[in-house]
């Protein structure tokens, strides 16, 4: 009789470790030991300001009628006593055009894919935090997390990147503010968060980078 009350005893003991990962759904019950990296994305981006081009002279130049010498040096003097920019480039003949601004650097994105995809990547950071790491998982591995829902708008705050040996990349955007999730693998029939998903999920966002972000 003492026997089968230690078996039954050590069984409750081991029972929620046997079912802490089982409760996961692939590839999220695979993820204990993978590399993990949470980034903080900009999810909605600016638009590129369009440069300007250079104004056209209402002067054009005479091809064959070069200013005479000593005008042409008291207006150097005279243009260079004004203010840097207060003569538009190119308005006056002689003087130098405006410059197109440089092309801005490509800025990296995630998830990484084709130029101009995915989301800017303000910050990342390895995920150390063991408690954080699991809370994750869990919320990414349970179908009660997410409801069905109609996406109205998708602006990711948060990635989260997650790296197995000899597997791919399985990768995770979230979107607090349009209350949603996407993934390159997504297990899940539904992807907008429960109210509780949403609300643990915010608290992992500012355990991270602070207090979420309009937007985000």
């Amino acid at each position: 009789m003492r026997a089968h009350l230690r078996s039954f005893a050590v069984l409750g003991l081991l029972a929620p470790l046997a079912t802490g990962c089982a409760a996961r759904v692939a590839p999220f019950n695979d993820m204990d030991k993978a590399q993990i990296t949470v980034l903080r994305l900009q999810g909605q981006e600016q638009p590129q300001p369009t440069p300007m081009p250079a104004a056209a002279s209402p002067f054009p130049a005479i091809p064959g009628l070069p200013f005479p010498p000593g005008l042409e040096q008291i207006g150097q003097a005279a243009l260079s006593a004004l203010p840097p920019g207060f003569i538009p480039p190119g308005l006056i003949p002689g003087m130098p055009a405006a410059t197109q601004p440089a092309v801005q650097a490509q800025l990296p994105r995630f998830p990484q894919g084709a130029p101009g995809t995915g989301f800017v990547i303000v910050a990342q950071m390895s995920l150390q935090n063991d408690a954080i790491k699991n809370e994750l998982l869990d919320l990414f591995g349970s179908p009660s997390s997410f409801q069905p829902g109609q996406a109205t708008c998708f602006y990711p705050g948060m990635g989260v990147a997650m790296v197995r040996p000899g597997q791919p990349e399985v990768d995770v955007m979230i979107s607090l503010a349009c209350n949603q999730a996407q993934g390159t693998v997504w297990p899940h029939a539904n992807n907008t968060f429960t109210a509780d998903a949403h609300n643990r999920l915010t608290k992992v966002y500012e355990k991270l980078w602070g207090p979420v972000p309009p937007g985000a």
